[in-house]
């Protein structure tokens, strides 16, 4: 686990807070997401509440990046997970960037693949990921990565929205 790079910016600045860490493409991978986002959360200062629902959604997407996106192509079922990685240099990027008025998360992965939100059975056990990221987040988004691979965002509203009614 490297800690790619962190700083800190003024309050007044757009961008309040940014770290960004490599992790290797293994399933400690999430676990090593959910203490990186947890602790700096935490030092930014940031709600318990607003902490917690960032650790999910970012979980959620590492989980993904290892399972689908450091994988080699499927060649059977549909829903299988390979156990081997594409190699040593298969690795996943984890950048948070906090504004003021949300959290940015970004998960890189070597995969061209982009994702595609599915409907889980009740007794799927995959297929509800993307699910949990677009219930907690306030919009998801995906695309290519220059370079090659690809960058699934979420963004985390810091102020809770007004409910209707």
């Amino acid at each position: 686990m490297n800690a790619v790079a962190e700083r800190d910016v003024p309050c007044a600045a757009a961008e309040v807070a940014s770290a960004s860490i490599e992790l290797p493409a293994v399933l400690t991978a999430p676990r090593q997401a959910r203490a990186f986002t947890r602790n700096s959360l935490r030092r930014w200062g940031a709600a318990e509440e607003f902490i917690e629902a960032a650790v999910l959604v970012v979980c959620e997407l590492v989980t993904n990046a290892v399972c689908h996106g450091c994988r080699p192509p499927r060649t059977t079922h549909r829903h299988a997970v390979h156990s081997e990685p594409l190699g040593p240099e298969s690795s996943i990027t984890l950048t948070l960037r906090l504004r003021p008025d949300a959290l940015h998360a970004e998960v890189r992965d070597p995969s061209p693949d982009l994702p595609v939100r599915r409907s889980a059975g009740q007794d799927d056990d995959c297929g509800r990921g993307l699910a949990i990221v677009a219930s907690l987040a306030g919009s998801w988004t995906a695309g290519w990565a220059p370079g090659g691979g690809k960058w699934v965002r979420a963004c985390l509203p810091r102020v809770a929205a007004a409910v209707p009614g």
